[in-house]
């Protein structure tokens, strides 16, 4: 009776991975150039799934045979020798040249036949003042483009970047794509941005269909129509494509716009916004429309945090009242209740002509004067 049992069947026993202390992996373009490079402390090697499983990893991506990012995460994995690699634990790739920028993520899968690194989980690219943020992104090794997409974010600083401190700018689109050698950018819109002048103030508002700028050469294009409103002067900017120089940080156009602040509306042919010292230049046929005043200049300023207006260069001052034309080479105004600007002569030569309706008579009234006149 026990020959007729049957033997139990020998367990297979499973493969045992082989555990190295050190590995290096090492590969090569068609034409011998050097490629990219890994390197761990501790891997161990799975035979039979052909699978490397590796500890604080680190490598090299090669351009034209010389590095330009290093690599470096917490684990590996290395599938089928080497046809995909996954990246996990605060992965960054790191621009070894240029503008030295900074890919982060928790998780990249890497395809190093396509030379393509795709990173799922909150990747951002970073320099010193900036950073952009996307639901993916995907890095390109050969063609050293970033491809965001989803919403995608920018952030700018105005000094450098300290992620502890909010940013001075954001701006929002979708859909990024940055080259990092030639430092081309463009996003598609809609695109709203957001400037933090002060933590007291309200944010300025921007908007635009989309964006192209470089960001090696310091701008932004916005596409038209653009829109910028700053809540705190109750006032708004209408324009055609914009270019925005955020390195200097000015915004201009050589295109017609229109400005309103409250009931009084601006015009021109072309405009230059300077952030920094919270002025509206109009270089070119400025016009001004307020209840009962139209003025028109060669030239026009308007400060926002100071309320001062300048209107410069054959300036004509009609008033509906008594049908009042003031003509002289300068005006100057400071902005009061709804917007409306109040404007008088400094010292510059003032022609007035008014029309007196008295008993059903009428009387032209001119007269030249230097000293100031307030109308």
């Amino acid at each position: 009776m026990v020959g007729c049992q049957d033997s139990p069947s020998p367990q297979k026993k499973s493969s045992v991975p082989f555990v190295f202390k050190s590995l290096e992996l090492r590969h090569k373009q068609a034409d011998g150039s050097r490629d990219w490079d890994l390197n761990s402390p501790l891997a161990r090697y799975e035979l039979g799934s052909r699978v490397v499983r590796a500890r604080d990893p680190e490598g090299v991506l090669y351009k034209d045979n010389k590095p330009s990012f290093k690599i470096r995460a917490q684990a590996a994995t290395v599938v089928n020798d080497g046809e995909t690699v996954l990246l996990e634990g605060n992965v960054n790739v790191q621009q070894l040249t240029g503008e030295k920028v900074l890919i982060t993520g928790d998780r990249l899968r890497w395809t190093p036949e396509e030379s393509k690194m795709v990173i799922e989980q909150r990747p951002q690219a970073l320099d010193n003042i900036s950073r952009i943020s996307a639901k993916i992104v995907l890095f390109q090794q050969l063609t050293q483009e970033i491809v965001f997409k989803g919403p995608t974010k920018f952030e700018r600083w105005k000094k450098q970047r300290k992620d502890s401190n909010e940013p001075s700018i954001v701006i929002r689109g979708r859909n990024g794509l940055w080259n990092l050698d030639s430092g081309n950018l463009n996003a598609m819109g809609p695109i709203l941005g957001h400037r933090i002048v002060s933590n007291s103030d309200i944010p300025q508002q921007l908007t635009a269909t989309r964006l192209q700028g470089n960001t090696k050469k310091g701008y932004l294009d916005l596409i038209k129509p653009v829109t910028l409103t700053i809540p705190e002067q109750k006032a708004s900017l209408l324009a055609q494509t914009t270019r925005w120089k955020f390195n200097s940080e000015k915004i201009e156009s050589n295109k017609p716009f229109t400005a309103t602040q409250e009931t009084s509306t601006y015009r021109g042919d072309s405009f230059k916004v300077d952030l920094a010292r919270t002025e509206v230049e109009i270089p070119q046929k400025c016009e001004l429309s307020q209840p009962g005043e139209q003025l028109r200049a060669e030239k026009c300023i308007w400060n926002w945090s100071t309320e001062e207006v300048q209107a410069i260069g054959d300036v004509i001052l009609k008033r509906e009242e008594n049908n009042q034309i003031t003509r002289s080479d300068k005006l100057e105004g400071r902005i009061g209740d709804e917007g409306k600007v109040s404007f008088s002569s400094s010292g510059s030569k003032v022609r007035s002509q008014l029309t007196i309706e008295e008993a059903k008579e009428k009387s032209i009234l001119s007269s030249k004067s230097s000293p100031p006149v307030q109308f």
